[in-house]
């Protein structure tokens, strides 16, 4: 069962969606530079479950780049709730990556009685001064050349993360303006409070490998938020799914196979 693939109108924009499986719905929201065809690898591990759908933010991927606009929180999370509500999607669960984290982040704190759940990748969230920038992206090469040296830079990576990864490299169209950092990397605390549903974080503990949650930060996650579970994998970082698949597939599942039998 391969990927569908169609567009919606939300609100200024029209937005790219990937779509495969079926069972209760599961929307993905990918990284600054990535794509939503970015999470295939996970998603056929759980389409036999849910019915899920990777929408390409705005700027990336295929779907619009408004050449007065740039990401803003204001559009992050409405952008989010927009194609659940575009494609009918019934309390969906929520799952974002790095800048997809945060996008699920405002989404959920906006509006958690649309969502039945919550999981967050290795968001940026820090206390104090950044640990380090966020991950630059590499200006326009060809396809071939980017996946060598994706190859080169995450060896630990399944071959098949490369096309997908280097095409989103090519099909980024952020505004210069844009490209210096995300919005919410000082109000994560305010947003992480409002979030009244079943989240789960999960984080990698290996720095070298620009790993940002740390466990300071997870644990005020968990102090702000009980309603926050936190499962770290110290061998990762910050591409926490791509570096321990099995691990990250196990316990997305686990947890929201918990949630499912809550009832909730």
């Amino acid at each position: 069962m391969g990927w569908k693939t169609g567009y919606v109108q939300v609100r200024d924009v029209r937005l790219h969606y990937w779509r495969r499986g079926s069972g209760r719905p599961l929307v993905l929201a990918h990284g600054f530079g990535d794509s939503g065809e970015c999470w295939a690898r996970v998603a056929e591990a759980l389409d036999d479950t849910y019915d899920i759908v990777a929408y390409d933010a705005r700027y990336h991927g295929l779907s619009d780049a408004p050449e007065a606009g740039e990401m803003q929180r204001s559009t992050m999370g409405d952008d989010l709730a927009g194609v659940v509500e575009a494609l009918g999607l019934q309390r969906p669960a929520i799952m974002g990556h790095s800048m997809g984290a945060m996008t699920v982040m405002f989404a959920a704190a906006a509006r958690p009685e649309q969502f039945r759940c919550a999981i967050m990748e290795d968001p940026p969230f820090w206390i104090g001064d950044p640990p380090q920038r966020p991950p630059t992206v590499p200006e326009a090469r060809t396809a071939e050349e980017l996946e060598t040296m994706g190859r080169a830079q995450s060896p630990t990576w399944h071959e098949s993360e490369f096309a997908p990864w280097a095409r989103s490299k090519l099909q980024l169209r952020m505004p210069m303006r844009g490209r210096g950092g995300l919005p919410g990397f000082d109000v994560w605390r305010t947003e992480v409070a409002k979030m009244d549903l079943p989240t789960l974080l999960v984080c990698g503990g290996n720095r070298d490998r620009m790993a940002i949650v740390s466990d300071e930060v997870a644990a005020s996650v968990q102090a702000i938020n009980p309603q926050v579970q936190v499962v770290k994998f110290a061998s990762a970082g910050h591409n926490v799914r791509r570096e321990v698949y099995d691990g990250f597939v196990a316990a997305v599942r686990s947890f929201l196979d918990l949630d499912a039998g809550a009832g909730s």
